[in-house]
């Protein structure tokens, strides 16, 4: 699987436990400018919502939908706002 913290935007990579990992631009639908502002921004440190990760990225919206539906932001939220409930 890919790891959005590990992976390469152009460059298949061997995980420590000897697995291949794809590039972000092996995802279908996944340009090679998209994927490297995905290397890039990841590389900086955690996506906090997925309104962070779209503002960092630059990515559209829908490219966002289809990295968080395969899985790789993991369940963010959609927004860094906190609600009252978020606390109970």
């Amino acid at each position: 699987p890919i790891d959005i913290y590990k992976a390469k935007a152009r460059e298949f990579i061997l995980t420590e436990d000897g697995r291949i990992m794809p590039s972000f631009n092996s995802i279908p639908g996944l340009g090679d400018i998209a994927a490297q502002s995905i290397e890039e921004e990841a590389a900086k440190g955690e996506f906090l919502s997925m309104e962070e990760f779209i503002n960092r990225t630059k990515i559209g919206k829908s490219n966002a939908e289809l990295i968080k539906g395969l899985g790789l932001l993991k369940n963010i939220p959609e927004t860094n706002q906190l609600s009252i409930f978020d606390l109970v």
